[in-house]
Parts: C-alpha cells; structure tokens; sequence
C-alpha cells in the first residue's frame, strides 16, 4: 500500500457515516482533487479489494479497506498524543508531522508508542484513537464511532 492508497482509505474512513460510505465528490473535495483523479482511483482501490464502488451512489470501504484505513487513523492519532506528549508539539502544529510519519512506523513501533503513553484513548484534539480490536468489527462499526 503506498501512502496515497493509505491517505484515499483514510479519506473514506473519515467521511463515511451511518451507511458507511461516502460520495466521490466528498472525497474530491476533502483530498483537494478532481473527480475524474477520484473514479480513477477508486476504481484503482476496488481492483485491489479495498473498496466497493456504485457509480451515482458512491464508495465504501471492504472489511480489509476498513483495516488498513483504521491503522493509519491510529498511527495518526497515536503520533499526534506523542508528539505533543513527549517532544512538546502544540496540538495546533502535529497534523502535518503525523501526517509524514503515519505511513512509516510498524506494528511494533505503534505499540510501543501505546504502552509508552500509557495507552491513550483520544489524540490532542479529543478525537477517538482506534483500537487494534476495532479491526475486528463490521466496517459500519468501525466508522460510525469515530
């Protein structure tokens, strides 16, 4: 997965609701992209089984979509509560750090970082930190809690 597939996951993720989907044009306005760059790659992501796309009614994310858009919210989010935690970031400038590094730390880094922290439950901004059980449910699960 390279961290743009991982960035249009993550996009998804956060703008999915109840139904647990969301509209390509939604999503071209929150990447700051086309539509037509949009259904190309959705129709990119739904050939490598990590969202189901309708034309006219939009895109979700697979269960494995929904994994993948999970970890890279709670490497984000994990990221942010250290880099403000531990190196003293204002919670205004760890966006754009966390942003860089959510796509490059591994399994064992994220958990370290979580035990480190004592095992937050919300970032900076009292935004949600995904568990890693969270992966376990139904993506409609997973979404709409965010």
């Amino acid at each position: 997965m390279t961290p743009a597939v991982q960035d249009y996951l993550k996009a998804i993720y956060a703008l999915s609701g109840e139904e647990g989907g969301t509209t390509t044009t939604a999503l071209a306005r929150r990447l700051h992209t086309t539509p037509a760059a949009i259904t190309k790659m959705v129709k990119h992501l739904a050939i490598q089984g990590v969202v189901e796309h309708e034309p006219y009614y939009g895109v979700r994310l697979t269960p494995a979509g929904a994994d993948i858009a999970s970890e890279m919210v709670r490497h984000h989010r994990l990221l942010e509560r250290y880099l403000t935690d531990m190196l003293g970031y204002s919670p205004e400038s760890v966006h754009d750090e966390a942003e860089r590094l959510e796509h490059h730390i591994s399994e064992e880094f994220e958990d370290r970082i979580a035990e480190l922290l004592g095992n937050p439950t919300v970032d900076p901004h009292g935004r949600p930190i995904p568990l890693k059980a969270e992966r376990e449910l139904a993506p409609f699960q997973r979404m709409s809690r965010k």
